[in-house]
């Protein structure tokens, strides 16, 4: 094998200069000006070796690498793992990833320089993708193949929050956030990390529109709509049927996100295909509430009426008569759910990660999908809904 790569959630490109720098103190040792690729030469007698490390990092290159990184996270989490702790634990490292390093060598690897790439992954506390089918632990262990196989029981997850959190000024109104989120917590019983930061902007910020919502709305309800007729067997006809009339009805053809089109065409999912689109229900409620038609977002400890949500959308028979009766609601407002719901997701990750019950009945899922919906509702990172983060 000549090729194989190296994840981290660092994105200092000195350090790995500075890595490969003290593995090779002999050897000669090229760096393009922007330091995104290496080249190491070692001599040997009369032969020479040349390998290459060329790095891609969320900041070099944004826009490709969340496309890398979202196909590489939803290409595992559809894995039928034998480990579900494990599964999921990676399915953490790999949303928190900001850099991988390409190897290619000229020669196979050697056993000497695998050695020296586990120290390099070890440094930097990333996974390695080993030939085609196998991503390993720093120490060489088997973190997961393709056929969902591990080595390991269970492993630490790490962050590198700097980069989560390293631009982000604490204001003062953001701070008096945090507090009014931490005294909900406190009140709750629910322990929380003091650590986390004011990490949402101030009401100045700029959410998205009442047409962008609305769309985003109608478009959540179709997807989750589709995911709940996979998952309880109903025919593909009939599938089909209801996702194109509803579809028709709110002239919403155009509101789907590219992951959420693909599924829509997809006249033969399967049920583990569905079951992240029928969660979208979730989302679709933190919607109405921003349009004003749900009064108040209950505590997360618990799916929503998907009925009583749908039944919203069904009193309007065009996309126009349900958005002119829509009422944005507030930037404060929605600041003040997005911070809570932070805390409440950081709580639940904690708990995953520690293999401990979820205090305060806390629903996981339901969290997970708020989250969600609110980051993007508040522009978080700017991205596009089939990338959001739900960073903690």
């Amino acid at each position: 094998m000549k090729n194989c790569a190296i994840y981290s959630s660092n994105f200092d490109l000195n350090q790995v200069l500075d890595l490969i720098k003290a593995l090779y103190p002999k050897d000669s040792i090229q760096v393009t000006e922007d330091g995104t690729s290496i080249q190491v030469t070692r001599k040997k007698w009369f032969a020479k070796t040349v390998n290459r490390f060329t790095i891609m990092t969320s900041r070099t290159q944004p826009d490709e690498f969340a496309k890398m990184i979202n196909g590489m996270g939803n290409f595992f989490a559809q894995l039928q793992a034998k480990n579900s702790l494990v599964h999921e634990k990676l399915l953490i490292k790999i949303s928190t990833l900001n850099m991988v390093i390409g190897i290619e060598t000229e020669e196979d690897i050697s056993d000497a320089f695998y050695k020296e790439l586990l120290s390099i992954a070890e440094r930097l506390d990333g996974p390695v993708f080993w030939g085609s089918r196998q991503l390993l632990h720093w120490d060489g262990k088997l973190l997961m193949d393709l056929d969902g196989n591990s080595e390991v029981n269970d492993f630490k997850v790490t962050a590198h929050t700097s980069l989560l959190h390293g631009d982000l000024k604490e204001t003062e109104t953001a701070l008096s956030r945090k507090e009014r989120s931490e005294r909900i917590l406190t009140e709750r019983g629910i322990p929380f990390n003091k650590n986390l930061p004011a990490a949402l902007p101030d009401e100045g910020a700029c959410i998205r529109s009442l047409d962008d919502i609305a769309k985003r709305a109608v478009a959540l309800c179709i997807v989750a709509l589709k995911g709940e007729c996979v998952g309880s067997g109903e025919s593909e006809e009939d599938t089909d049927e209801v996702v194109e009339r509803v579809t028709a009805l709110y002239s919403a053809s155009g509101f789907f996100s590219p992951l959420e089109q693909a599924f829509i065409r997809n006249r033969s999912p399967k049920i583990d295909e569905a079951a992240p689109f029928s969660w979208r229900y979730e989302g679709y409620l933190v919607m109405l509430w921003a349009l004003g038609f749900v009064q108040k977002l209950d505590e997360p400890t618990g799916v929503c009426d998907v009925g009583a949500a749908v039944s919203i959308l069904k009193r309007y028979d065009s996309f126009e008569a349900f958005k002119s009766s829509a009422r944005l609601r507030s930037v404060n407002e929605t600041l003040d759910a997005a911070d809570l719901i932070y805390r409440y997701n950081w709580v639940c990750v904690d708990s995953r990660i520690n293999d401990r019950q979820t205090p305060g009945d806390l629903d996981n899922g339901v969290v997970y999908e708020r989250h969600y919906a609110l980051n993007w509702l508040i522009r978080y990172k700017d991205q596009s809904w089939d990338e959001i983060k739900t960073d903690t």
